[in-house]
């Protein structure tokens, strides 16, 4: 069971296994199945300290428990990449404003037995005031999405077991190869597998009937084994999706286009703008996209990625022309691109 009165602050890219583990928390606090009606959710960005301080003090009803969970809160004061000349603080993210918030440490110190506070947030810069001053407080944890096939293959490996599914790992290796990183996806399509294979030892046939049918996301798994030169990958998820139906054309285009964005971040990055400025100029909404491209721009200098982009136009007019089968010219692009 949980500590009485307990903080905790959860942030991170991971946001999968940060759900999961609020979830987790959740769960051991409803023992009586009113925690709902004793859980409140509140804006980190417009809260004030004395405002969730007396919702914390609040005593529950009919229940042994309050959840308070506050989104946001950290990022409000977060340090800005680049600061500017003459810029304005960023709403509530005053120097007043944080002493004020720093008070919540000796807070939690204090609060009623029954209520549990979670803060949740995203990823936030190194040396947060607010998560600096809160870590003596509170249980911190921060949740870092994976960064390799193999640490994939490791949490595919690891939930199977952990919710009684057989998987073998050949299975395990295709699926971290299909869907990459993506938690929320690879959660889902586990789920569909085992239901499938209603018991028995899910195999290597089964994710190829199942998770072809998720295109879009293999589509974007080949692209960035071909970025991270894991050339094997990604040729053998270029012939499962033709194999599947997708055009040649379509595919060449959408790795023209990672290339593209990669190129154009590589250049940003060296003006020094900050990373939610470049995904303004690029277009890409998501952080979690962004954040790749921002990574696999930082694998290649400019020439490199510049003469792998003639590469690929090259390629592109080649097929046009009827210069190259199409087929073999994208398998030999696939391979060039992911080996060089």
């Amino acid at each position: 069971m949980l500590a009485a009165a307990m903080l905790y602050v959860l942030y991170g890219r991971d946001d999968f296994s940060l759900r999961e583990e609020l979830a987790r928390i959740k769960g051991e606090l409803d023992s009586d199945g009113m925690l709902s009606v004793n859980t409140d959710v509140l804006d980190g960005r417009e809260v004030s300290p004395e405002q969730l301080m007396a919702i914390c003090d609040t005593i529950p009803f009919l229940s042994a428990h309050r959840l308070v969970v506050v989104e946001g809160l950290l990022k409000r004061f977060d340090r800005p990449e680049r600061p500017r000349r003459g810029a304005r603080a960023a709403r509530g993210g005053s120097t007043e404003a944080l002493e004020r918030w720093r008070g919540l440490a000796d807070y939690a110190q204090r609060m009623p037995d029954t209520t549990t506070l979670v803060l949740v947030d995203e990823e936030v810069s190194a040396g947060n005031p607010l998560l600096e001053a809160l870590k003596p407080a509170g249980q911190v944890r921060e949740f870092r999405p994976l960064r390799t096939t193999g640490a994939v293959l490791r949490w595919i490996l690891e939930r199977a077991q952990n919710q009684g599914i057989d998987i073998s790992p050949a299975a395990a290796r295709l699926l971290a190869d299909l869907v990459g990183d993506n938690l929320w996806v690879l959660a889902s399509e586990l789920a569909k597998l085992a239901a499938y294979a209603q018991g028995r030892r899910i195999e290597g046939a089964d994710v190829r009937a199942l998770v072809s049918e998720a295109r879009q996301v293999n589509i974007f798994a080949m692209v960035d084994a071909i970025v991270e030169k894991r050339a094997a990958v990604a040729l053998r998820l270029l012939r499962q999706l033709t194999t599947a139906g997708v055009e040649r054309g379509h595919l060449l285009a959408m790795v023209v286009r990672q290339y593209r964005l990669i190129i154009q971040a590589r250049e940003l990055m060296t003006t020094g703008l900050p990373a939610r400025e470049i995904g303004q100029r690029l277009g890409v909404t998501s952080e979690f996209v962004l954040q790749k491209i921002l990574d696999q721009a930082q694998r290649y200098s400019l020439p490199r990625l510049k003469a792998a982009y003639r590469r690929l136009l090259e390629a592109d007019v080649g097929v046009k022309r009827g210069h190259y089968d199409e087929e073999l010219a994208l398998e030999l692009l696939v391979h060039d691109l992911a080996r060089t």
